[in-house]
């Protein structure tokens, strides 16, 4: 059965019937091919318009793209970039193999609410900038009154250049472009989701532009003059799972967690779970005693014994191949498939 809608007094065919001649005046007609075509005010029963509707056809104009393929060979790259910024803490090894952060780097930072993170990491950019490092602190999560209460602990935070970001009741964005703008070694901050919160509200941005921003953000200053280096520290949701899409991860140079041994209260340590230039699952312990402390001979005698065991391992290693070729075993050849 062919089924017709009326349009100023034509049938239109729906499923691909023949044209009917004539006019119409009901708003539907059904034709069985044979007998005269028969008008209705509906479509049959059973009939579904949206079987039936056909999707006008969209022309996407060819675009030609441009490829270009690099050698590393070819690449002009400034040997200014693998030379570390040390703030002559222990922290410099595990940071990068090194001995720092390395230039046009970017950290991310994630642990538990209380577990140190900004004062590690505002210790770190502290003796960074004793060093003769431009620095800047952006923190979206403590005011001034806040960080005052830090300075009879930590006298050498005094003269860290810091962005307040409840000083700004609009363009958060701007602000923080800005301020970038004028170049440095190494920015923290404190934290991802504040920032981009206050982003997100002042700008109306989804959630995920606004991530990009920030992203786009980072990415335009390790490739500037300056080669700066990022350093993020990040909430984690009630599942210990930092806020954030896996771009933000993958993007990233490396992913430090900082947690308590043995449940809260234990002992502190920092490690990372990934490392482009340094190692992984080294744990360093730290603690607030006098200022930030880092157990560095426990951590050197923990390198100390893994490359022991890792000798080891491998001295048994050959001394297995040589008992077996002694004796006369030997693994059966491959065979091909």
């Amino acid at each position: 059965m062919f089924v017709y809608q009326v349009i100023q007094g034509k049938a239109q065919p729906i499923n691909n019937g023949p044209e009917l001649e004539g006019t119409f005046k009901s708003a539907y007609v059904h034709w069985d091919g044979t007998s005269a075509p028969k008008e209705r005010k509906g479509p049959p029963r059973g009939f579904r318009m949206s079987d039936h509707k056909v999707k006008a056809e969209v022309n996407v104009p060819a675009v030609d793209v441009n490829v270009q393929l690099t050698k590393l060979e070819d690449l002009d790259i400034n040997p200014d970039l693998f030379v570390p910024m040390s703030a002559g803490t222990i922290f410099d090894k595990v940071i990068s193999n090194d001995g720092g952060i390395l230039p046009a780097t970017n950290i991310m930072a994630a642990g538990a609410p209380g577990i140190g993170k900004t004062t590690v990491l505002l210790d770190h950019l502290a003796n960074l900038q004793a060093n003769g490092h431009k620095v800047l602190f952006i923190s979206a999560e403590m005011n001034e009154m806040d960080m005052a209460r830090y300075l009879k602990r930590f006298p050498n935070w005094a003269s860290l250049p810091i962005l307040f970001m409840n000083n700004y009741e609009s363009h958060a964005n701007l602000v923080i472009e800005k301020v970038l703008q004028e170049g440095y070694d190494v920015v923290l901050t404190d934290s991802y989701t504040e920032v981009n919160d206050t982003v997100k509200e002042h700008t109306g941005w989804t959630r995920g532009k606004t991530e990009k921003w920030f992203l786009d953000l980072m990415t335009k200053h390790n490739k500037s003059s300056a080669y700066t280096a990022f350093v993020t520290i990040l909430q984690l949701s009630k599942g210990g799972q930092f806020v954030g899409s896996n771009k933000l991860k993958h993007m990233t140079t490396s992913m430090m967690h900082l947690d308590w041994e043995g449940g809260e209260n234990g002992r502190r340590y920092l490690e990372f779970s990934k490392n482009r230039v340094g190692a992984v699952n080294k744990k360093l312990y730290f603690n607030f005693s006098e200022g930030v402390t880092f157990n560095e001979a426990r951590f050197e005698t923990d390198i100390a014994n893994d490359e022991l065991l890792a000798e080891e391992a491998k001295q048994l290693e050959s001394e297995g191949s040589a008992f077996d070729r002694i004796f006369g075993f030997s693994e059966p050849a491959a065979t091909a498939e």
